[in-house]
């Protein structure tokens, strides 16, 4: 009986498919991950990812590989960008077209079982602990978003579907890694028209209850110019 070969033992490029799932956890931001398990990757963090087969599309392909290897379903994604270096791979050529992908942590919790995955707090990823070029691809993808709130309403995906503008201006402090002002930041978020009063409180603490917020649109929102961040 002929053995089948390996992908890698093919003379042409391997498609796959890689997610970084960005979510907040004890007030940082975190990237998404699995352990490897090939010779490789071995005891280092991967994004979750996988192999494009035959007469798959993308889409398709992202929501198989995200159920495979999380079991999240459903969430917000972006393509990010295609990455080929020959090189990224010691295994053979491997071009990987990238999503990155927002959620909520509480939502991320819900959904799955959390010990098959790990929450790394953006600081602590390096070329260390990552296997391939995951490191930097992560890196790359918290600029995109960093980008991505400044004229977006992206950040919805990230949240509770009602929150205070407390944690909303947490969101955006959390991920730009610096203070803003308060004052200017609800100024200028409420004069934008992305958000809307529930017409309910937080009743979670012991001081005044604060207003609740929801995003208008649901769907992803431009503005005409970057103008949220401070």
């Amino acid at each position: 009986m002929e053995r089948t070969p390996n992908i890698f033992e093919l003379s042409i490029p391997v498609l796959a498919l890689d997610v970084v799932i960005f979510t907040i956890y004890q007030g940082a931001l975190c990237a998404v991950s699995v352990v490897g398990s090939n010779i490789v990757a071995k005891g280092k963090s991967v994004l979750p990812g996988g192999v494009v087969t035959n007469g798959e599309s993308l889409e398709e392909a992202f929501d198989r590989i995200l159920l495979q290897t999380t079991g999240l379903k459903g969430i917000y994604k972006e393509q990010l960008y295609t990455f080929g270096n020959p090189g990224r791979d010691s295994r053979g050529h491997v071009v990987s077209v990238v999503y990155y992908a927002l959620v909520d942590y509480l939502s991320l919790a819900s959904q799955i079982d959390i010990s098959r995955i790990l929450t790394t707090p953006i600081h602590m990823i390096s070329t260390d602990t990552f296997a391939y070029d995951h490191a930097e691809i992560i890196t790359y993808a918290k600029k995109r978003l960093e980008w991505k709130l400044e004229y977006t309403n992206v950040a919805q995906n990230i949240l509770h579907e009602s929150f205070t503008l407390t944690a909303l201006q947490s969101i955006y402090e959390v991920i730009f890694e610096r203070v803003l002002d308060k004052r200017n930041f609800r100024k200028k978020i409420l004069a934008l028209g992305l958000i809307q009063e529930t017409g309910e409180t937080d009743k979670s603490s012991s001081r005044r209850p604060a207003r609740l917020y929801s995003f208008v649109d649901t769907e992803l929102k431009m503005l005409e110019k970057r103008e949220i961040t401070m």
